[in-house]
């Protein structure tokens, strides 16, 4: 079954722990997506589970989230999915976010205690992991300026269902 070659119960050993980033994320959460260009906040949803055994994360990014997306449709709403691969070479993450009509790839690096995925064709585009503990999570899609400085985008907050 598809499912059950997909899905692993646990990280590979090929990964090292200094380099497991997205592992404490694995399981289930509820967010409000704040969008800091216009005032709107929107409630969503995002799974993270083990794949390719244990060898990458894949997550399914869902905004709004089902129980809302007919009561709050969003024009930009995006039911996507992204898969992490960690790189034993480059020791980051190779990553794809797809969702309807487009790719994203990134590359992922633990910077401080953030962890920064930078855009591969446009590096002034980073989406950002920080204050990642058991329970909660901010994330951030960010814009870096010509100055250096970086734009917040958009601040996700999300909370573990389980």
């Amino acid at each position: 079954m598809f499912s059950e070659a997909l899905i692993s119960n646990e990280k590979n050993i090929i990964i090292p722990e200094e380099y497991n980033f997205f592992g404490k994320l694995v399981g289930e959460w509820e967010f409000d997506w704040i969008d800091n260009n216009s005032p709107r906040t929107v409630k969503g949803e995002w799974l993270f589970a083990w794949v390719l055994e244990g060898r990458a994360i894949q997550d399914i990014f869902i905004c709004p989230s089902r129980s809302t997306r007919f009561d709050n449709p969003q024009p930009d709403g995006e039911y996507g999915t992204t898969l992490r691969v960690f790189n034993p070479y480059s020791k980051s993450w190779d990553t794809a976010y797809c969702w309807t009509g487009r790719i994203t790839r990134l590359e992922a690096k633990r910077i401080d205690s953030k962890i920064v995925l930078t855009n591969i064709d446009d590096p002034k585009e980073k989406w950002v992991f920080a204050e990642i503990a058991d329970d909660t999570f901010h994330w951030q899609n960010v814009t870096v300026c010509d100055d250096g400085t970086w734009y917040i985008n958009a601040d996700l907050y999300a909370k573990r269902r389980s």
